[in-house]
């Protein structure tokens, strides 16, 4: 029987890297503490929440390593993620009226970029494709709210709505039993 290796081996880093992920975790924590003291300190809009969420994309992207799903995919679905949340808090915290129409627009692109990273090389990106799925959900579901609930109609969230639904049903076609299969691998409990 033969198993086939899905996922990259994972690779040592060497002692230079931990040292400075180190740093930079203590760099952040005091970063993140000075910012809060001073937002106390100053008053006003709490734009040190911006700052930390700032630090902690820095750290998630590009300091802490993933041991499983780091591709270009779940990276490229973490920063989407990341980003609209990012927006949203500069919305809320300190312009705010833009969010709204900017985030489905920020979002689309997104959407679009991970795409054409999954559909240029169906055969090997198949393995990679859960959060992708999981983002165009979630991305359906929240623009169904958005358009729905809050009555949200505006034309960046009609766009996104759309060109959700469109690459799930594509990549639903594409992919047809492996996505099942992938779906199975992914929720499997032993």
């Amino acid at each position: 029987m033969d198993f086939e290796i899905i996922y990259p081996k994972i690779k040592r880093h060497s002692i230079a890297m931990l040292y400075v992920r180190y740093i930079f975790g203590l760099i952040f924590l005091a970063a993140s503490v000075i910012c809060v003291v001073v937002n106390i300190i100053l008053g006003g809009v709490a734009w040190s929440v911006i700052a930390m969420w700032g630090m902690l994309m820095v750290w998630t992207l590009v300091l802490k390593a993933p041991l499983v799903e780091r591709n270009l995919i779940s990276q490229g679905v973490k920063l989407a993620v990341m980003t609209g949340i990012l927006l949203v808090l500069i919305d809320r915290l300190i312009y705010p009226g833009w969010a709204s129409f900017v985030v489905p627009i920020v979002s689309y692109a997104a959407l679009i970029v991970l795409a054409i990273l999954f559909f240029v090389n169906v055969s090997k990106q198949r393995h990679n494709v859960m959060p992708l799925v999981i983002l165009t959900v979630l991305v359906i579901v929240g623009s169904a709210i958005a358009l729905f609930v809050f009555s949200e109609r505006s034309w960046p969230m009609i766009v996104l709505a759309v060109t959700s639904a469109v690459l799930l049903i594509a990549t639903i076609f594409t992919l047809k039993s492996r996505l099942f299969s992938e779906i199975v691998k992914r929720f499997h409990i032993k």
